[in-house]
């Protein structure tokens, strides 16, 4: 990987708390419906879902409707109350690479926020991802595009790649690659590439 930037978590997360009205403004409605497909048909009746990073609740509210059993984190205390305030499941404030679950849910969906653990963090992120799984259990993880390692307005960013996504989940001996695919930032004022994958627990 490129670079060496590295500006805290703690001021990544201030900016989701000092930005929390318009974060929510400009993710709330954004359709990944497209997303939403092919971890669905992955899941059993009734899954118990954790929403690792849930935001601004937009995906623990649809998974929640559509009759799933939601855990929902986030370490930004105002994502945590905004979810709260639009659908009634336990969200606890945490970081991702905090959670200490145990064979607990049939599938994480961690959309758009693992992008923010560092590199250096990664693996051990995954392997918690995969003891917070039972057996045979799915993850659907989405990242920006990138070989990189930065910071952009204030936050913590660690892009990356097909092969780069590739030798970290293979370091680990957790997962293997059920499906990997590139999609275009859903958001109409956005140019950005996202890499998207979903793992199967070995």
């Amino acid at each position: 990987m490129e670079g060496k930037v590295r500006t805290g978590l703690e001021e990544t997360i201030a900016y989701y708390d000092h930005n929390a009205e318009n974060f929510v403004e400009s993710t709330i409605n954004a359709d990944v419906s497209a997303l939403y497909k092919p971890f669905e048909e992955l899941l059993p009746q009734g899954a118990r879902i954790l929403d690792l990073g849930c935001g601004s609740g937009r995906d623990s509210r649809y998974f929640s409707q559509r009759g799933y059993e939601v855990v929902a984190v986030d370490p930004s205390p105002s994502m945590c109350e905004h979810t709260r305030s639009i659908v009634k499941i336990s969200v606890l404030q945490l970081k991702a690479e905090d959670i200490n679950f145990y064979n607990e849910f049939d599938a994480i969906w961690a959309c758009a926020s693992l992008l923010h653990v560092p590199y250096d963090k990664q693996k051990d992120t995954m392997r918690k991802i995969g003891i917070a799984l039972k057996a045979k259990g799915i993850c659907y993880c989405s990242w920006k595009y990138g070989s990189k390692e930065r910071t952009d307005n204030g936050r913590y960013f660690a892009d990356h790649t097909e092969q780069s996504l590739n030798d970290l989940i293979n370091s680990i001996g957790i997962f293997k690659i059920y499906n990997c695919w590139i999609t275009d930032d859903v958001r109409i004022d956005k140019c950005q590439k996202w890499i998207n994958v979903i793992l199967k627990k070995l």
